[in-house]
């Protein structure tokens, strides 16, 4: 077992705000292979860093993020960081060398081209888009997206996902049955889970150092997880250990 990669969800989310500088920041600090990073588009046409579509659970308020401009958002503030940072204030507090994943929360074709624009300005960065929806991964492929895509689908839609250019399947943690991660390791597909939520009985990102090492030994190269620096720990360890 070689170590799986590491993605840090929301940024370093065990100890800070999800979706902040200070999550990023942490992510770095512990040495994540990659950031995941959720985006939207704003009323105005920008990229924002916010996982909800409204501000309800992080700043108590009623803003849905598609009806309002980016200097609206500038001025709302959650613990301390903007409600939902531009997408240039992760630029800016990221480091090109640091790979970063985006859960594209907004697949309207116009919010998908509007977001390609905007990292068609740092092209020279490390970056994977996750999507929701066949039919999104085959709008970005013809729009010259040559960079890496994760798909975010719902099963039934896992070999249209591959069909339409997409190059690693997630699979959520509650549903990887016995055979499933291999079954697409197997054939050359790459796997990557999102730990916890569903039957697990924990939040999403948390996970349990016996599932992790369980699905890493069936073939899983990355895992979704809040705390890096615990999980990069687990795994590490039992790979050390190994006979």
């Amino acid at each position: 077992m070689s170590l799986p990669a590491i993605i840090a969800h929301r940024g370093y989310s065990t100890i800070h705000r999800e979706n902040s500088p200070a999550a990023w920041v942490g992510a770095i600090e512990a040495k994540a292979d990659y950031i995941e990073v959720d985006v939207r588009v704003t009323g105005d046409g920008k990229v924002v860093c916010c996982h909800d579509k409204d501000l309800k659970r992080l700043a108590d308020r009623e803003d849905a993020i598609a009806e309002v401009t980016s200097k609206e958002l500038a001025a709302i503030e959650a613990y301390g960081f903007p409600a939902a940072p531009a997408l240039a204030l992760l630029f800016e507090t990221v480091p090109e060398s640091q790979p970063i994943l985006f859960d594209v929360k907004d697949e309207r074709p116009e919010a998908l081209d509007i977001l390609l624009a905007a990292l068609r300005e740092v092209a020279s960065r490390d970056l994977v888009l996750g999507l929701h929806a066949p039919g999104s991964v085959g709008h970005v492929r013809t729009a010259r997206w040559t960079g890496s895509i994760l798909g975010l689908v719902k099963s039934l839609d896992e070999e249209a996902f591959f069909e339409a250019g997409g190059d690693i399947l997630r699979i959520w943690e509650w549903d990887t049955a016995p055979g499933r991660i291999a079954g697409y390791v197997d054939n050359g597909r790459p796997v990557w889970i999102t730990a916890g939520e569903g039957a697990t009985g924990r939040r999403v990102g948390d996970f349990a150092a016996d599932d992790l090492l369980r699905m890493a030994r069936q073939g899983a190269s990355g895992f979704l997880v809040n705390d890096p620096v615990a999980a990069r720990q687990v795994l590490a360890e039992a790979l050390e250990h190994r006979p």
